[in-house]
């Protein structure tokens, strides 16, 4: 039972995770490692995967897959849709105690406080659940839905403020596009991991800080995005 491991949920975003699976269809490496990971998942993402299935117990200690991975690869539309089920609600344990069709938002942050994840991971894991639960055809509740798209709205109004938004990564909360190494030039795609390497380790914007500490996180993102040229480093053609 999920409860009874230390393993963090997973956080990735989903649609970067359901991108890799898809990539497994075409064929299952006899392990799981970084070597299978191609141009389109950054550092971060294939850190954020693996991780991901190791706590679905999708792969073992080795990197080996198990069974349910390889039945997730092969599988489509209703058969997969059982499959997911299974595999979340294997882990999810505290989670799935509910009555997710009418959980409120604050009982279903209970029960994922129960994985003993930190405060600033907790979003990241609970938007990864929603995701795959709705993919798998779990009802939810509505409270659990439309806050989710709230609290969504509410980070991309706050990125808008800085005076540009930084290109999409495949690692983000939303479903951003999948980008691939021939979309992008060499130079453009070396530029976009090191400054990505280097967003990852600013702080996120926090409504609540004063507005001194508000002006000068702006500040440093301005410069930022100055010294790496984010507003014109190529993007995946959509």
């Amino acid at each position: 039972m999920a409860s009874e491991t230390n393993t963090v949920p997973p956080y990735v975003a989903y649609r970067t995770f359901r991108t890799f699976l898809e990539s497994l269809a075409i064929s299952m490496p006899d392990r799981i490692d970084r070597s299978v990971f191609d141009s389109k998942f950054s550092g971060t993402a294939t850190s954020q995967i693996t991780s991901a299935l190791r706590a679905l117990k999708l792969v073992d200690a080795d990197g080996r897959p198990s069974e349910a991975l390889y039945e997730l690869a092969r599988t489509k539309d209703e058969q997969h849709h059982k499959v997911l089920e299974q595999v979340l609600k294997s882990y999810y344990t505290p989670v799935f105690r509910l009555d997710l069709e009418h959980a409120t938002k604050a009982q279903f942050r209970e029960a994922m406080r129960e994985f003993g994840c930190t405060e600033s991971m907790l979003i990241k894991c609970e938007t990864f659940f929603i995701h795959a639960a709705r993919h798998a055809g779990v009802a939810l509740s509505p409270y659990l839905i439309s806050n989710r798209k709230a609290g969504a709205r509410s980070r991309s109004s706050s990125r808008t403020q800085r005076g540009g938004a930084r290109p999409p990564r495949v690692e983000e909360a939303g479903e951003a596009e999948i980008m691939t190494a021939v979309e992008l030039d060499s130079v453009g795609l070396a530029m976009r991991e090191l400054a990505f390497r280097v967003l990852d380790k600013y702080p996120d914007f926090d409504p609540s800080w004063s507005k001194e500490t508000q002006a000068s996180w702006m500040e440093g993102m301005n410069k930022l995005q100055d010294t790496f040229n984010l507003r014109n480093i190529p993007t995946a053609k959509r």
